[in-house]
């Protein structure tokens, strides 16, 4: 089954985002704060399933990069939302990332997946 782990910096109206962990459609429902503003996708396995409006997928960097490139989209302002697979940090590198986000309203959603179930589906009302 697959897990997200989302931090939220507040509740806002929802609106969808498509996304597909080795070719299966997944679904998951997030907090649109901006139209201006980006969903980063930080992902080997997992893409969007359809071009969404204000979307970029990058392939994740190995670990010892990965918290540099969190930071810098972080930071940059023009990031909403953000996900990542398989989110690994150690605890003070997650804290630092906990707040940038919450100092930069940016949603920070950890996609886990199983690889051995088939049809997981994300949902959530984040």
């Amino acid at each position: 089954m697959a897990s997200v782990h989302a931090i939220s910096h507040n509740a806002l109206p929802s609106s969808s985002l498509n996304v597909s962990v080795n070719g299966s459609k997944q679904f998951a429902k997030q907090d649109y704060l901006s139209p201006q503003k980006w969903t980063y996708l930080l992902a080997n396995t997992i893409r969007f399933s359809e071009k969404e409006t204000c979307s970029i997928r990058l392939p994740k960097p190995e670990q010892s990069v990965l918290i540099g490139w969190l930071d810098k989209i972080v930071t940059s302002g023009q990031c909403s939302r953000l996900f990542v697979e398989q989110l690994a940090l150690d605890e003070v590198s997650f804290k630092r990332l906990k707040q940038l986000c919450n100092e930069h309203n940016v949603t920070l959603i950890n996609l886990l997946h199983q690889e051995d179930l088939q049809n997981n589906v994300v949902h959530g009302p984040w």
